[in-house]
């Protein structure tokens, strides 16, 4: 082991480079882990659900124009 003069050099530079540090991954979130929603409605919030809108027919630019 060398002797290093800490007065003359007090920041010395190591011997060996230390591997970089993995990156940390974000935790892994399970499903049992979810946070919880709140059923009660906030401000504002509609409780009543839509009245259904009759199906107009799908698309009609994706019906085939009449012959």
């Amino acid at each position: 082991m060398r002797f290093i003069d800490m007065a003359s050099n007090p920041d010395p530079k190591p011997d060996t480079i230390e591997p970089a540090a993995p990156p940390e991954t974000p935790p892994v979130i399970t499903p049992d882990e979810q946070p919880q929603i709140d059923p009660t409605p906030g401000p504002g919030e509609v409780t009543e659900p839509a009245p259904d809108i009759a199906d107009p027919g799908g698309n009609p630019m994706e019906t085939p124009p009449p012959d």
